[in-house]
């Protein structure tokens, strides 16, 4: 089942300097040329694109313009065009005119790619010219006549000062139009508001790429509002970890960040064997066999898969791992401390923990079941009559609930919890010829049905405060109230965030505004 890997190149492919690290290139091109499908969606331009690209060795159908074209890597030829229609563009050059706004126009004028603006308006567009003097898609002209010249396919605003939404208003899918604003990768200050037809997205344009390589998966990458439409229309959304809140929370997954080989490293680990996969293979397979009744170990038979996989991944298996501690059993005791794999909920480990960070270092892993699909197996013939496709779960609000229960442990120096995110298959055992109804408990309570571990994805580790900065949401002032923190983060549980960070050591309550607590970051942090 061949997956393709979509990227966006600014704060996510590339680095700070805008560069692609030799180690990316290196891993990226082994992939590439062993067959894995490999590219990008980004905003630039396929000129401004190329020159950053020249150490890849890229092949399928690419993504400029946020969706606008499907492009050759090599050629810059487009393949798709998802351009406005006749009545978006009256409808633009009226109000620009109208309002006397001076965007950036790209147009093809001549079959040549050109960026034309007023030229007695450099004030709009200084931030967008001046770092590209020598590009020679620059057309600066006199008069709107000239601005509107040429096939247009795109606009865009430098720091508008029209009302933002009536910005909106006039550029809505009504009228044709798809738009996007955020802050310029490399400098914040500086906001883009972009204007493009409303068929055009990165979305629509990675599904379109999709479609012409035959691949049946599509995960891609991201760091900036742009994104959001592919992140959350592919089978998996990766988020750097310097991307915005808003990505961060709309993605499946958050990675190192674009100055650590992020992108690079997730596809290897993910396309090329690695001896931590082979690993957790390992583990499944220990697991399974002893589970199944092939090994007499007492005490393990009755263990949860996943239980017995994790235990066997993080400590690997030995008949004297049930070690008392105090008044209870410790899943496993090594020269690293004691393990404690707690697949239900973290609130029944409060007072074996009183016990255990008595005695050792403690480290409790509890599995996110981030991916899961369901697979029904007859048992009267033996064969899978039916898999559903895997699903993204959203489990941000139970992991707020989780660590908010053992809150009293959490940035403990002696406790170390590890939240590994799991690819589960749920393998449903049946007799007869009609599917068994799943909602039903009665009915779930005459089947077998088992949880099989297919793959750690990634690992989330809570020790030392710092660990906790990962919750804290963007643009988060040194003081603000719980209101404000709540209107930033933008996403479910967070009273329960809140809570979590101040009970990790990462925010403190230092006064009152009106009837409202105030809090701070704790000074050893920056956001």
């Amino acid at each position: 089942m061949p997956t393709l890997y979509a990227t966006d190149l600014d704060g996510t492919l590339l680095r700070s300097d805008m560069s692609i690290s030799d180690k990316s290139a290196e891993i990226l091109n082994r992939l590439i040329e062993s067959g894995v499908l490999f590219t990008f969606a980004t905003a630039r331009s396929f000129s401004s694109a190329k020159p950053l690209l020249n150490k890849l060795h890229l092949s399928c159908p690419a993504v400029t313009f946020n969706g606008v074209f499907v492009i050759d890597p090599k050629t810059g030829e487009h393949i798709i065009e998802n351009i406005f229609t006749p009545r978006s563009l009256d409808i633009a050059k009226e109000y620009f005119v109208s309002n006397d706004i001076a965007p950036l126009v790209y147009s093809y004028i001549d079959g040549r790619e050109r960026v034309s603006f007023l030229r007695d308006r450099m004030d709009d567009v200084r931030g967008y010219v001046e770092p590209r003097k020598g590009d020679p898609r620059l057309r600066p002209v006199k008069d709107y006549s000239e601005l509107f010249e040429g096939s247009i396919f795109y606009f865009t605003l430098l720091d508008p000062d029209a009302d933002i939404a009536e910005l909106y208003d006039v550029f809505s899918r009504e009228n044709g139009f798809s738009t996007s604003m955020m802050h310029d990768t490399y400098n914040k200050k500086q906001i883009w508001f972009e204007v493009f037809s409303k068929n055009a997205s990165k979305a629509s344009a990675v599904l379109q790429v999709l479609e012409l390589t035959h691949a049946d998966k599509l995960v891609c990458f991201g760091d900036n509002n742009n994104d959001i439409s592919m992140i959350k229309t592919a089978d998996t959304g990766v988020a750097v970890s310097n991307a915005c809140d808003e990505l961060r929370s709309a993605a499946d997954i958050v990675i190192e960040s674009n100055d650590e080989d992020a992108v690079a490293m997730f596809i290897r680990n993910h396309e090329e064997p690695t001896e931590e996969t082979d690993r957790f293979s390992l583990a499944l397979s220990n697991a399974m066999t002893r589970i199944r009744g092939m090994h007499g170990s007492v005490g393990t038979q009755n263990e949860k898969l996943i239980h017995a996989v994790l235990k066997n991944y993080y400590a690997p298996y030995s008949d004297e791992q049930e070690i008392k501690i105090g008044r209870y059993f410790a899943d496993a005791v090594s020269e690293d401390g004691i393990f404690e794999i707690q697949t239900k909920a973290l609130y029944r480990l409060r007072e074996k923990l009183a016990d255990f960070t008595a005695a050792a270092f403690v480290t409790v892993v509890h599995p996110v079941e981030y991916e899961t699909r369901t697979v029904y197996i007859s048992t009267d013939s033996g064969e899978v009559v039916k898999e559903t496709p895997f699903r993204k779960a959203d489990p941000k609000v139970k992991i707020f609930d989780e660590l908010y229960s053992v809150r009293d442990y959490l940035g403990h120096e002696r406790v170390r919890f590890i939240l590994a995110r799991l690819r589960v298959e749920k393998r449903v055992y049946f007799s007869g010829s009609k599917l068994p109804e799943l909602r039903s408990r009665s009915v779930r309570k005459k089947l077998t049905i088992e949880k099989v571990p297919l793959k750690l994805l990634s690992e989330t580790v809570l020790h030392s405060k710092e660990d906790y900065r990962i919750y804290l949401p963007e643009g988060l002032p040194q003081q603000f109230t719980k209101k404000e923190f709540t209107k930033l983060s933008k996403d479910g549980g967070t009273s329960l965030r809140l809570e979590v960070l101040r009970a990790a050591g990462l925010i403190k309550q230092v006064g009152t505004k009106g009837r409202s607590y105030v809090y701070s970051v704790t000074e050893e942090v920056t956001i």
